[in-house]
């Protein structure tokens, strides 16, 4: 991997615990009803999961560890994420994680074998994009997890792809969907210019746009996944910051910078004063951050 993908690795480990924060639990408890119902009225069938930008498996991880499969004996998970690298990551993770956990653990010839109290986890890693992954897969997927991920696709595309592979009443779970406010405090003069750029580099025939976890509400019922639960996950990280709140800041303020450059709308001086200024602030354990976020979960009529 390079520089700038173990960078980002890091920013993926770092943000665990602010993701474990954001979640909604009320639109989280609905999924395990959702989960139990199916495991009654299939008792014999493996639960099949696809989880789209899944990264280093975190929420795989944190659904086993927090219950959420507890209904099925058996569960077949696919993890698709589209950069290179990022399989060997997730392994990693994982056998480090199934240690601790007190699961036993052996690796296949795709991914990893996961054993405990009787309850079996078949985890395959498939390095692909969203699109040609769910193209491949066959039509019997029971619940499919898109974290943090739909914001930047094509919105409509991305959801009828991620629905086609769904059996009937099939559950589509997207956690963490950005949906449309970016605040850093303490305020700063350039803020409004700034943040109005970022948000603008949303938009576009390639990304969803900085309103998409409003948006799922219309497009998922008009393609016949009515939204069931749904609430808001922001991302809240205020001082005192630990070591991974740092790492986690530093890489959002890597992001603003990214976007705002090539957006081209703001000077570069007051760019620069800007971020000078808020990492001063992440320096001094000043900086506080947070992002509106969505939560939602549909399931097939």
């Amino acid at each position: 991997m390079t520089r700038h993908d173990e960078q980002f690795v890091r920013y993926l480990h770092a943000k665990e615990t602010v993701d474990d924060r954001a979640l909604h639990r009320p639109t989280l408890a609905h999924l395990i009803d959702l989960l139990e119902e199916r495991a009654e009225s299939h008792p014999d069938e493996p639960l099949r999961v696809v989880s789209v930008g899944s990264g280093t498996g975190s929420m795989c991880r944190r659904l086993l560890s927090w219950g959420v499969f507890d209904a099925h004996d058996e569960i077949k998970y696919i993890m698709v994420d589209r950069k290179q690298g990022m399989a060997d990551q997730a392994a990693a993770a994982f056998a480090e994680w199934s240690h601790g956990a007190g699961w036993t653990a052996e690796p296949t010839t795709d991914g990893f074998r996961i054993e405990r109290h009787g309850r079996r986890v078949s985890l395959t890693y498939v390095t692909s994009d969203l699109f040609e992954a769910m193209t491949v897969l066959p039509k019997a997927i029971d619940l499919v997890i898109a974290h943090a991920v739909v914001d930047i696709l094509p919105l409509r595309r991305a959801v009828e792809s991620l629905l086609s592979r769904l059996t009937d009443e099939g559950i589509l779970y997207a956690p963490v969907t950005f949906d449309g406010r970016t605040s850093f405090r303490p305020a700063h003069e350039a803020d409004d210019e700034i943040i109005a750029a970022y948000h603008e580099t949303m938009r576009g025939d390639e990304r969803a746009g900085p309103d998409t976890g409003s948006d799922l509400f219309s497009v998922l019922p008009s393609l016949g996944a009515p939204v069931v639960a749904a609430g808001g996950s922001d991302w809240v990280v205020h001082p005192p910051h630990d070591d991974d709140e740092r790492v986690f800041l530093d890489r959002i303020l890597g992001f603003v910078e990214e976007s705002v450059i090539e957006s081209d709308r703001v000077d570069d001086e007051t760019l620069d004063h800007w971020l000078k200024a808020r990492h001063g602030q992440l320096a001094s354990d000043e900086l506080a951050y947070i992002a509106h976020n969505v939560d939602v979960l549909a399931q097939l009529e």
